[in-house]
Protein backbone atom coordinates (compact mmCIF):
# COMPACT_ATOMS: atom_id res chain seq x y z
CA UNK A 1 0.00 0.00 0.00
CA UNK A 2 1.13 3.61 -0.91
CA UNK A 3 1.83 5.81 2.28
CA UNK A 4 2.40 9.57 1.74
CA UNK A 5 2.32 11.91 4.51
CA UNK A 6 2.64 15.77 4.22
CA UNK A 7 5.32 17.49 6.82
CA UNK A 8 5.06 21.03 7.38
CA UNK A 9 6.97 22.93 9.91
CA UNK A 10 4.88 25.13 12.60
CA UNK A 11 7.69 26.00 15.36
CA UNK A 12 11.23 25.84 15.57
CA UNK A 13 13.06 27.17 19.11
CA UNK A 14 16.70 25.82 20.41
CA UNK A 15 15.25 23.05 22.10
CA UNK A 16 13.30 21.57 19.81
CA UNK A 17 11.08 21.35 16.33
CA UNK A 18 7.45 20.61 15.91
CA UNK A 19 5.63 19.47 12.35
CA UNK A 20 2.48 18.72 11.75
CA UNK A 21 1.91 16.25 9.34
CA UNK A 22 -1.16 14.25 7.59
CA UNK A 23 -2.77 15.67 4.36
CA UNK A 24 -4.54 18.52 3.94
CA UNK A 25 -6.40 19.92 7.16
CA UNK A 26 -6.82 16.53 8.80
CA UNK A 27 -3.29 16.14 10.94
CA UNK A 28 -1.48 15.85 13.77
CA UNK A 29 1.30 17.15 15.21
CA UNK A 30 4.79 15.96 16.03
CA UNK A 31 7.95 17.15 18.13
CA UNK A 32 11.84 16.23 17.89
CA UNK A 33 13.53 17.34 21.15
CA UNK A 34 17.07 18.40 19.62
CA UNK A 35 19.40 17.88 22.47
CA UNK A 36 18.47 13.88 22.74
CA UNK A 37 16.50 13.19 19.76
CA UNK A 38 13.43 12.47 21.53
CA UNK A 39 10.33 12.51 19.44
CA UNK A 40 6.72 13.02 21.14
CA UNK A 41 3.26 12.86 19.28
CA UNK A 42 1.45 15.59 20.74
CA UNK A 43 -1.51 15.05 18.61
CA UNK A 44 -2.42 11.82 16.34
CA UNK A 45 -3.23 12.28 12.59
CA UNK A 46 -7.26 11.69 13.05
CA UNK A 47 -6.61 9.73 9.28
CA UNK A 48 -4.15 7.51 10.92
CA UNK A 49 -6.34 4.76 13.12
CA UNK A 50 -2.66 2.36 13.43
CA UNK A 51 -0.41 4.70 14.69
CA UNK A 52 1.90 4.35 11.69
CA UNK A 53 1.80 7.70 9.94
CA UNK A 54 3.27 8.94 13.53
CA UNK A 55 6.29 6.23 12.92
CA UNK A 56 7.08 7.67 9.35
CA UNK A 57 6.65 10.96 10.25
CA UNK A 58 9.45 10.65 13.53
CA UNK A 59 11.78 8.51 11.10
CA UNK A 60 11.60 11.35 8.41
CA UNK A 61 11.87 13.88 11.31
CA UNK A 62 15.05 11.78 12.91
CA UNK A 63 16.82 11.74 9.28
CA UNK A 64 16.64 15.56 8.80
CA UNK A 65 18.09 16.22 11.94
CA UNK A 66 20.75 14.39 11.82
CA UNK A 67 21.79 15.38 8.37
CA UNK A 68 21.41 19.18 9.11
CA UNK A 69 18.30 20.41 7.98
CA UNK A 70 14.81 21.14 8.86
CA UNK A 71 12.85 22.46 6.18
CA UNK A 72 9.50 24.22 6.35
CA UNK A 73 7.83 21.61 4.10
CA UNK A 74 8.77 18.17 3.79
CA UNK A 75 7.09 14.64 3.19
CA UNK A 76 7.04 10.76 3.73
CA UNK A 77 6.47 8.92 0.67
CA UNK A 78 6.58 5.17 -0.04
Amino acid sequence: MALYIEMDKVNETNEFVEYSFGRGECVGLIRLDKANEAIHVINECPLDQSGRWSQRAAVKLIRLWREGRLPEKTHWAS
